[in-house]
C-alpha cells in the first residue's frame, strides 16, 4: 500500500484557498436597480408527530386505550353524574380503546419579487398559495367497553331497552304517587311507618328527578351488567324494596344497552347534527388558498470579497413583516389544517456567510416576535381532541417567541453548483389565550387550555444542490443572474411540545432583470 505523502497535496489545497469563489448560496440582496422574480415551491409530509419528545402518530390525540372521560369531556359528564345519583365514586366509564392515523401532504407554491433599491439595500414581498390535504382513520373497538349509547337518547338511542328506560321512569312515578296518596289518606299507613314512608317518598321523588335528568340529557349510559349499571340499579333497588314494604310494587328494569359501539360510530357521534359535538367529517375537503403574505428588507452591511481569492465574507440583516392573509383551521373539523397563522409577526435575521476557494458556511440567527390574533376555538385541552361545540369562544392568541439558529456548511463542486449541508434548531415560547372582548366565558373551562404544549423546540437536517451565477460568461459578456436551490429536509428531533415529523421538499428558482 503506497502511504499517503502530505506535501504531495499541498499544492491541491493551495489550489482551493485560491480560487475564486465562483458559486455559493443564493444571496439575499438584489443588485442596485435590478428586480428579481422568484418562484419557489414546498411540499411537506408527515404523518407522525413528537409528543413531548415521544415520536407517535400524528393522530396520536385520538389514539387511547382506554377511551374514558379523561379523554372524551362527554363521558366524563356521565360519571360525574352516576357519582352524584349514587355516590359511587369509582365507576369509571370506558367506549374501549380507539386507534386512529392521519398523513398530512402539505404543498407551497410561491411567487416572489424583489428590487435592490441600492448597492447594500433590497425589498422584497412573497405571495404563498397553500394547498392541504389531510388523511385520517379513527376506529373504535368496543371489546372491553363499560359504557355504550343511552337506549333513551332521541338521537343516539332507540330500540328494546330505550323502551325500558321509559316504562320504569313512568312506572316510578306512578309507585311515587301511589305512596304519596296513602300518606295523604288516614289510616293506609299505621303512625309508626309514617316517617319511614315520608323519607321513600322524598328519597324516591329526588332519585326520579335524578334519573329523569340523566336519561335526558346523557349521550352515554353504562353497559348492562358493569359497575356503573350495578350502582344506578342498587340506588333503584333500595326504593323498589321500601315501596314494596307499602304494598306498591315496582317491578319493570331500567334499560341498560347491552353492547358497545360500532367501529366507525365515533366519527358518527361527533359530527351528528343533532348530537352535543357537532363537529365535520374527519377527514376535511382539500384546502387550497393564500398562506401570510410576506414583505421586508434586506441590509447588506458587511461585504468583504477580495477580487484575487482569499477570504470573503458577507453579512446582512433582513426584516420581514408577515401578514394575516392566511385561512385558518375550521374549529368544528378536529383533523383540518391552516394555510396560515393569520396573525402578524415581525421576524428578523443575521446571516452571515465565510468562504474561501470551495468552501464555506453560512449561518444564521433568528428571532421572530409573533404578535396577537384573533381565534374561534374550541376550549379544550389539544389531548380531548372531541371537543363539545358548547365551548366554541372567541379568543385571541398571544404566541410564543421563536428563536432559531442555522448552520448551512457548502462545498463548490463545479464552476456555479454547491452541495449544501443544513442543520437547524428553534425553540418558541409558550403561547398565551384570553377572550376577546364581549365573549362569554365558558362554564368548566379557561382559554388557557389551549396553551398546553404550545411550547416547543425541534431540529431539523438539510441537504442541498445550489446553482449560483451572477451573469458573467466565460469571454467577458455579462447576462442575467440565476440562482436555484433544490433542498431536502427532515425533522430529526424535538424534546418539548407537539412537533411534525416533517419530510420537506423545496425548490427555487430566481431571476434578474435590470429595470433603471
Amino acid at each position: 500500500m503506497r502511504r499517503f505523502r502530505p506535501r504531495l497535496a499541498l499544492p491541491f489545497i493551495a489550489l482551493l484557498a485560491a480560487a475564486p469563489l465562483a458559486a455559493q448560496l443564493p444571496p439575499l440582496t438584489a443588485p442596485r436597480g435590478m428586480a428579481r422574480l422568484e418562484l419557489s415551491g414546498r411540499f411537506d409530509n408527515w404523518d407522525q408527530m413528537y409528543f413531548g419528545g415521544v415520536k407517535r402518530d400524528a393522530a396520536g390525540d385520538f389514539i387511547r386505550d382506554p377511551a374514558n372521560g379523561a379523554w372524551l369531556p362527554s363521558l366524563a359528564f356521565v360519571e360525574q353524574r352516576i357519582h352524584q345519583i349514587t355516590g359511587a365514586a369509582t365507576v369509571s366509564l370506558s367506549l374501549g380503546k380507539t386507534s386512529a392515523h392521519e398523513l398530512v401532504n402539505l404543498g407551497t407554491e410561491s411567487i416572489g419579487a424583489a428590487y435592490g433599491l441600492t448597492r447594500r439595500l433590497t425589498l422584497f414581498g412573497t405571495i404563498p398559495i397553500v394547498r392541504v390535504r389531510v388523511q385520517d382513520v379513527v376506529s373504535l373497538d368496543s371489546t372491553h367497553a363499560t359504557a355504550g349509547f343511552n337506549p333513551a337518547d332521541p338521537t343516539f338511542g332507540g330500540g328494546d331497552h330505550g323502551a325500558e328506560t321509559n316504562t320504569f321512569l313512568g312506572l316510578l312515578t306512578s309507585a311515587l304517587n301511589s305512596l304519596r296518596s296513602k300518606l295523604e289518606t288516614p289510616d293506609l299507613i299505621p303512625p309508626a311507618q309514617r316517617p319511614l314512608a315520608e323519607a321513600t317518598l322524598a328519597r324516591g321523588t329526588a332519585l326520579k328527578t335524578d334519573l329523569d335528568a340523566f336519561f335526558a340529557s346523557s349521550t352515554f349510559v353504562p353497559l348492562a351488567g358493569t359497575a356503573g349499571a350495578a350502582a344506578i340499579n342498587g340506588s333503584v333497588d333500595s326504593i323498589r324494596s321500601r315501596l314494596n314494604d307499602f304494598g306498591i310494587p315496582l317491578t319493570a328494569p331500567l334499560g341498560f344497552p347491552t353492547a358497545g359501539l360500532a367501529h366507525d360510530a365515533l366519527e358518527g357521534f361527533a359530527t351528528n347534527a343533532s348530537g352535543p359535538i357537532q363537529a365535520q367529517p374527519f377527514e376535511p375537503p382539500i384546502l387550497k388558498y393564500i398562506g401570510d403574505i410576506e414583505v421586508g428588507a434586506a441590509f447588506l452591511w458587511l461585504d468583504h470579497r477580495p477580487k484575487s481569492g482569499g477570504l470573503t465574507l458577507r453579512s446582512a440583516l433582513q426584516g420581514t413583516v408577515r401578514l394575516r392573509t392566511g385561512k385558518l383551521a375550521d374549529p368544528a373539523s378536529f383533523f383540518s389544517l391552516g394555510t396560515g397563522d393569520r396573525q402578524p409577526d415581525v421576524q428578523g435575521d443575521l446571516v452571515t456567510e465565510v468562504g474561501g476557494g470551495h468552501f464555506g458556511a453560512r449561518v444564521t440567527a433568528r428571532y421572530v416576535l409573533q404578535l396577537p390574533g384573533r381565534q374561534s376555538r374550541r376550549l379544550t385541552p389539544p389531548d380531548q381532541p372531541i371537543a363539545p361545540a358548547s365551548t366554541l369562544a372567541d379568543v385571541e392568541r398571544d404566541p410564543g417567541e421563536i428563536m432559531e439558529g442555522v448552520l448551512e456548511p457548502y462545498l463548490r463542486i463545479a464552476s456555479h453548483f454547491s452541495i449544501v449541508g443544513g442543520i437547524r434548531h428553534w425553540a418558541k415560547g409558550l403561547d398565551k389565550y384570553k377572550y376577546v372582548p364581549n365573549q362569554d366565558s365558558i362554564p368548566g373551562t379557561t382559554p388557557d387550555v389551549l396553551a398546553l404544549g404550545s411550547k416547543e423546540n425541534g431540529t431539523t437536517l438539510s441537504a442541498a444542490l445550489s446553482f449560483v451565477h451572477d451573469g458573467l460568461r466565460k469571454d467577458g459578456t455579462t447576462g442575467a443572474p440565476i440562482d436555484a436551490v433544490l433542498r431536502g429536509e427532515l425533522v430529526v428531533g424535538s424534546s418539548q411540545g407537539r412537533v411534525p415529523v416533517r419530510q420537506s421538499l423545496s425548490f427555487m428558482l430566481r431571476i434578474y432583470r435590470k429595470l433603471f
